[in-house]
């Protein structure tokens, strides 16, 4: 679960990287998401989604993402539910932020296409860390497209999510075996402004 918020994080570093082209662009939050699985007993698998994106990056390619963690999405309630009472505390850091630059001289165009190592900043838990993000990014029209390349493998321990609030989760569900970190995955959609 503390690989969900960080990977959720890195997702949303991500999405600035849109940003390539001349003019300023705004998360287009229907049609963006960032996910994540947890994974328990070690082989038990259970995928999730954060929706409800908002940011927008600039013409200089400077970005600012934020997603509610109230919209974690594990298609079982009572699970997320917990994951923001339990593991990230949501009332007390009820957002989850990425800042950064991106490179955006060569996405001028329709049809451009730009992979990039993206440095971020990633606020969680009251923490601010820094993160890379490798992304696939590609303007069509007024929109600009932006997904990870690979899955971030992300820690709840690196923004100092403390190892009881895993332990408060595992033990609504009889003390198995959670793991602390997670792979994430994002896809972005960057509408003109």
């Amino acid at each position: 679960m503390k690989r969900m918020s960080s990977a959720i994080i890195l997702a949303l570093s991500l999405s600035p990287s849109l940003a390539f082209a001349s003019n300023d662009y705004a998360v287009d939050s229907e049609a963006s998401s960032i996910s994540f699985a947890t994974i328990k007993k070690t082989y038990v698998v259970e995928p999730a989604n954060l929706s409800g994106l908002e940011g927008s990056v600039d013409a200089s390619g400077s970005f600012s993402i934020t997603a509610p963690l109230s919209s974690i999405a594990t298609g079982i309630p009572i699970r997320n539910q917990r994951l923001n009472d339990l593991f990230f505390d949501s009332k007390k850091f009820p957002m989850l932020k990425v800042e950064g630059q991106v490179s955006i001289e060569s996405l001028d165009e329709s049809g451009a296409q730009l992979q990039q190592a993206i440095p971020a900043k990633v606020t969680l838990f009251g923490n601010t860390k820094d993160v890379t993000l490798n992304m696939n990014i590609i303007k069509s029209g007024d929109n600009i497209f932006a997904f990870t390349t690979k899955p971030v493998i992300i820690s709840g321990a690196k923004f100092a999510i403390p190892e009881e609030n895993l332990k408060a989760v595992s033990a609504t569900v009889g003390n198995i075996d959670i793991s602390s970190t997670v792979p994430v995955n994002v896809s972005l959609v960057f509408k003109e402004k």
